[in-house]
């Protein structure tokens, strides 16, 4: 028979200052640095919290923002970095972490630490811990895992102190540091511009997960997949149909920058022998979107201040799923998705697409973008006139993306996507 025994308060602080004294002994590992900005605290009275997709590298941001304030002057001693998912620390209870600092005083005297939390969300009550560390003034960083803690959670618990740092799957410029490409100035007149065209196509083949990329394995897209559905779908919120959630998520992969309707997937499910609703398929559709695993662009039909509820598109979160789940690909609706991606990750807050009569494929504030494979004789027309039609509509700016083509049509740009996405 096993005694299970819980650790004390001072046997907790011991394994703190362990956990603290083995971390700043060793040294940060060697990152591929990602496009984040960090908020300047003197400015910015913030929690910092990283989100994002599973897999996408929020632990390792972490690491990166240790890095940029250790260029700043820091020392790893003035960090204070746990990772609860650590086996060591499960015991800790919230009104225990206080602890924390104490262990962290008793080792480095008179100093203020920067705090890494890393899955908090494991230590239930955590939130009112964070707060009044903020409230006394110190840098936190935060990050957690979509199958236990939402972003729009730690917003909501942290009650507006949040600054969200959104970590996607590798950029294409990632991707090529990630390559050990790096870019020079007037790089598109050096003899590097060929390596970056084949960089491209490896990118579009593969996927933007950096594990992926690292190990040039896209088979770990399927671990992801069920982990998502598993632990970040059927465990988090109780589902009970799991086929009918698979086969939900595997429609998404395959109808991936297509017109997306609960209608079609239901008719589509019906098929298929699977009962479904409108109601079912309309709660999977947001649990979609809170995990990071797709998301939906709506139409607009006559002004920005019109949006249809019904014309979407769906869209990926990484092109990895895919190239994974799809044998037969629409290279023009998966130039379509990463340019979706890729428009998410600009921030840009006023993203739809056009359809009336004609289509464009993105709208923003600043343009109006369609993006093809190859701008040809036999679709010249359509996508002209869509583009032209949304300039019209809502006077912005035309751009028109192909796979490789770079041209001037009147007065629309047409450049490659992978030079768009280095811009």
């Amino acid at each position: 028979m096993i005694i299970m025994t819980v650790m004390d308060d001072f046997e907790l602080k011991a394994v703190i200052k362990e956990v603290l004294v083995r971390f700043h002994s060793s040294q940060l590992p060697e990152l591929i640095n990602r496009d984040i900005r960090a908020p300047n605290f003197r400015e910015v009275n913030k929690v910092v919290v990283v989100i994002g997709p599973r897999r996408a590298g929020k632990t390792f941001v972490l690491y990166q923002l240790m890095k940029l304030l250790m260029a700043e002057g820091r020392q790893m001693t003035d960090f204070i970095y746990l990772n609860f998912e650590n086996e060591r620390l499960a015991e800790f209870k919230s009104n225990q972490l206080n602890l924390i600092l104490a262990a962290y005083s008793e080792l480095y005297e008179d100093r203020k630490p920067i705090l890494f939390l890393d899955e908090i969300q494991n230590i239930s009550g955590w939130e009112r811990f964070v707060r009044g560390l903020n409230d006394e003034g110190h840098k936190i960083y935060i990050s957690g895992s979509n199958s236990k803690l939402l972003s729009k959670e730690i917003a909501t618990a942290l009650r507006g102190r949040d600054y969200p740092i959104q970590i996607l799957p590798f950029s294409f410029k990632e991707f090529l540091s990630a390559r050990g490409v790096k870019l020079g100035k007037n790089w598109e007149f050096d003899p590097i511009k060929a390596t970056v065209r084949k960089a491209f196509d490896e990118y579009v083949a593969l996927s933007g997960f950096p594990e992926i990329v690292l190990e040039n394995r896209l088979e770990f897209v399927d671990q992801y997949f069920k982990t998502m559905l598993f632990q970040d779908i059927i465990e988090r919120y109780k589902i009970t149909n799991t086929e009918l959630m698979r086969l939900f998520m595997l429609f998404l992969a395959r109808q991936y920058g297509g017109d997306y309707s609960i209608n079609k997937f239901n008719n589509f499910a019906k098929n298929s022998s699977y009962k479904s609703s409108t109601s079912t398929i309309q709660k999977y559709s947001k649990i979609v979107e809170d995990i990071y695993f797709c998301f939906f662009i709506r139409a607009r039909q006559k002004s920005f201040k019109k949006e249809s509820s019904y014309l979407k598109k769906a869209y990926l979160y990484d092109h990895g799923f895919i190239n994974y789940y799809n044998t037969d690909k629409n290279m023009g609706r998966l130039l379509e998705n990463m340019v979706a991606i890729e428009l998410v990750r600009r921030k840009e807050s006023q993203l739809n697409h056009y359809t009336n009569g004609f289509e464009c494929d993105f709208i923003t504030k600043e343009n109006s973008i369609q993006v093809c494979h190859t701008l040809n004789e036999e679709n010249k027309k359509r996508e002209i006139n869509g583009l032209l039609e949304a300039v019209k509509k809502f006077g912005n700016k035309p751009i028109l993306l192909t796979y490789d083509q770079e041209m001037r049509i009147g007065g629309i740009k047409t450049m490659p996507i992978w030079k768009w996405l280095l811009k």
